[in-house]
């Protein structure tokens, strides 16, 4: 009766082993869900942001060519400082 007693104890203790094991495995997953959730909202965000950075700087060097343009073609463009003209 002792073999089977250490028999059962050591299944039940298996089956406790296996439903932490269990429980374990599920918040593992549910952790790596959530990071990589948060992964791609902020790969989503970075990209956005990036997009809108490029964007404005794209827009400044129009901005800054149709300057220089507009002052070589009145023929001002040699009274700007050197200061605040276009690096070439």
């Amino acid at each position: 009766m002792g073999m089977k007693h250490e028999l059962s104890e050591m299944r039940k203790a298996m089956e406790d082993l296996t439903s932490e094991l269990h429980k374990t495995n599920l918040a593992i997953r549910e952790s790596l869900k959530l990071t990589s959730d948060t992964i791609k909202e902020m790969s989503a965000t970075f990209s956005k942001s990036l997009g809108d950075t490029l964007k404005v700087m794209q827009d400044m060097r129009v901005q800054i060519d149709v300057r220089d343009s507009v002052l070589k073609s009145l023929g001002i463009d040699s009274l700007i400082p050197d200061l605040f003209k276009k690096k070439k």
